[in-house]
């Protein structure tokens, strides 16, 4: 099971690439599908145009049928350069493809995979190209599966036709211990645990999007990640000991903080309400009234549900960030966290508050300092060790 990313596909030029590395596979004997993201950044610029044709504020349902266009262009092409190759291919949407899903518009959740078409495509000796990031819902429309949602369907795919493993092709050469834009120490790490990578995506790393993560652990499917040019990374299962090692660290600058004035049960019923709306509430706080940190692209939608709900504007802090270091075992060292706080101090970061899980201690930030941080800690927590212990 192979997956090309935006950036692979993003021109003709890149397309004829990517269709040679899908011809090697196939001569080499392997029975080969393929999932496709759209090309380059279309779908940020089909977002744009819903909004200058709506007001800015597109219907859910109608975004998703014009987002999908994005993944059909660039699976139609290199189904066809793929053709161009000698290589028979068929391209085919999500719903041609067999995926079922639910839920919100732009966060469908799957419900199956039923690739016939695909194995009958495969069976008969030619390429199945698919869309990601798309599904059918029960009633026939389509639905997204959210940003990122291509690798989601390639590792469910991966998992409905029985693959051995799965290659997502992207534009860096595997897993870093910190974004490499960033953090110019950061080193790439050659093997890494499915529990590891995704407690890095969820707590903001752009390595692949999370829930496509979790899909591959459940399915127990090793996962490889990289541009082809170099070795690359594998996600898959690993043994965890005691001994802590930190296997990176990670920034997430899209985050707000609101202040729910006058929402009262605690903020059960405003957090009921945000959960109903698909809004992810990424950590709760009390400080005289009931405090949210959420991703800062639905704060005007939760801020509209504070006020409807209370009568009251929330306070808002749209420049909020969060600081964490991942590693096996990261919650059950106090040191880790005391480490942390003290690398803050020295920055003059205050630290707004502080989580912890089994793989993670993570502080939130102001947005200014989150950088400052990330290239801190990855320096305490990562270079400092002599060697990189999650390669």
């Amino acid at each position: 099971m192979l997956k090309f990313g935006g950036t692979s596909v993003a021109n003709p030029e890149r397309i004829r690439a990517g269709a040679g590395r899908i011809a090697g596979f196939v001569r080499s004997g392997l029975r080969v599908a393929v999932v496709v993201s759209a090309m380059g950044s279309t779908t940020n610029s089909l977002i744009a145009l819903s909004g200058e044709t709506s007001g800015g504020t597109p219907d859910r349902r109608e975004l998703d049928q014009l987002l999908a266009t994005g993944e059909q262009q660039s699976a139609a092409l290199m189904a066809m350069e793929l053709g161009r190759q000698g290589c028979p291919a068929v391209s085919f949407t999500g719903a041609q493809a067999g995926f079922l899903a639910g839920g919100p518009w732009g966060e469908g959740r799957i419900l199956s995979v039923n690739p016939v078409r695909v194995e009958e495509a495969c069976a008969s000796g030619r390429v199945a190209v698919v869309t990601g990031f798309q599904a059918a819902t029960a009633s026939g429309d389509t639905i997204t599966l959210g940003r990122g949602g291509s690798d989601l369907s390639a590792i469910a795919l991966a998992g409905a036709l029985g693959a051995d493993s799965c290659r997502i092709f992207t534009d860096v050469d595997g897993v870093f211990s910190a974004d490499p834009r960033k953090v110019p120490g950061a080193l790439r790490i050659g093997r890494i645990s499915w529990e590891e990578c995704l407690e890095m995506t969820f707590l903001g790393a752009k390595v692949m999007q999370s829930r496509s993560i979790e899909m591959a652990e459940r399915l127990e499917l090793p996962l490889w990640v990289g541009s082809g040019e170099g070795e690359g990374t594998w996600i898959m299962g690993r043994t965890v000991d005691e001994a802590f090692r930190a296997c990176a660290v990670v920034s997430d600058e899209n985050i707000a903080l609101l202040s729910a004035e006058g929402c009262g049960n605690g903020g059960c019923d405003v957090a009921e309400e945000f959960f109903l709306r698909g809004i992810h509430i990424l950590a709760a706080a009390e400080r005289g009234c009931p405090l949210f940190y959420i991703r800062r692209e639905r704060l005007e939608e939760a801020a509209e549900i504070c006020r409807r709900m209370s009568g009251k504007s929330p306070s808002v802090n749209p420049g909020a960030a969060r600081v964490s270091v991942v590693g096996p075992g990261a919650g059950n060292h106090p040191e880790i966290g005391r480490a942390m706080l003290k690398v803050l101090g020295r920055l003059g970061a205050p630290a707004h508050l502080l989580t912890s899980s089994g793989l993670s201690v993570s502080c939130f930030v102001d947005e200014k300092d989150a950088q400052p941080a990330l290239r801190a800690l990855h320096e305490e927590f990562i270079e400092k060790k002599g060697e990189f212990q999650c390669a």
